[in-house]
């Protein structure tokens, strides 16, 4: 007499190729998706979504993060909304942010541009204890650093873009002209070897304000951001000293973006996140 199981075997759902095209149908729709969602969703293992994912990477049709994978972009105008960008490789930059703060001395003065990851480098400065000077033209990055004692907080006028937290226009560019800054941390929508690049053409025009303001610039920039490009040019790659960047950064890519800056640094993954990211 034949034995029904109660539930299906994980792995039993789906055939490889049919496995593989439903995961692609989650990313026409979704931006991100996490290995352990997709196991979830497709009854299957995380090492084998692992692999999967893996494959699709392989082919171009995805790029993989530590917790699973994005979508590649379609288009160089194409912009990831705020909310669901504050989600996307979580791990990755809160390594990188942890990394950023490694080189930073007491009574500097740095500026933070505004991006999901200078969110969590808004975090991880908050929890330093030497004094810093911060230019932000974040609200969000603004409202982690108010009224910490160590941090002599600066926030450049202008608009806030709907559905952001950035302030942009001439008022923050004409005061941003008038500093002298020790760093610069810049985080971009995309990169390749020619340099970063992004697609808002007035948060642009900003950033080069700052990369002028500041005797050194750090590009900060998860693994996923790389060998991509979008519409406008913020600055040539010679403008950049460093970058940080995460583990998911390939071996080839390590190599070439070594050439074309002073220092690349690979921040490893954090184990124990600060709980302010999580909000």
């Amino acid at each position: 007499m034949a034995l029904v199981a109660d539930s299906p075997t994980p792995d039993d759902d789906f055939l490889p190729a049919e496995r593989r095209e439903k995961i692609m149908e989650w990313f026409s729709a979704n931006q991100v998706g996490s290995t352990q969602e997709l196991a979830k969703r497709l009854n299957a293992s995380i090492s084998t979504i692992r692999r999967d994912l893996d494959l699709l990477a392989s082919e171009g049709l995805v790029k993989r993060t530590h917790g699973g994978a994005v979508r590649v972009r379609q288009n160089t105008t194409y912009e990831q909304l705020t909310d669901e960008a504050r989600t996307t490789s979580v791990e990755e930059k809160r390594a990188i942010a942890r990394a950023a703060v490694g080189i930073l001395q007491p009574g500097q003065s740095i500026i933070i541009d505004s991006k999901s990851t200078s969110h969590h480098l808004g975090y991880a400065v908050a929890e330093l204890t030497i004094p810093l000077t911060v230019i932000t033209n974040d609200v969000h990055v603004a409202s982690t650093l108010a009224n910490k004692d160590h941090i002599s907080l600066v926030v450049p006028g202008g608009t806030c873009r709907h559905g952001a937290y950035v302030l942009l226009g001439e008022t923050g560019a004409r005061f941003v002209r008038e500093l002298n800054c020790d760093h610069y941390f810049l985080c971009t929508h995309a990169v390749d070897e020619d340099g970063p690049t992004d697609t808002s053409l007035d948060l642009v025009q900003l950033q080069r304000e700052m990369v002028r303001a500041a005797k050194e610039t750090t590009l900060v920039v998860d693994s996923s951001k790389f060998a991509s490009r979008v519409i406008y040019n913020v600055v040539p790659m010679q403008k950049i000293k460093r970058i940080i960047t995460d583990e998911g950064l390939s071996l080839e890519d390590r190599e070439r973006y070594e050439t074309l800056v002073d220092e690349l640094i690979i921040a490893p993954y954090v184990d124990v996140p600060p709980s302010d990211a999580d909000d």
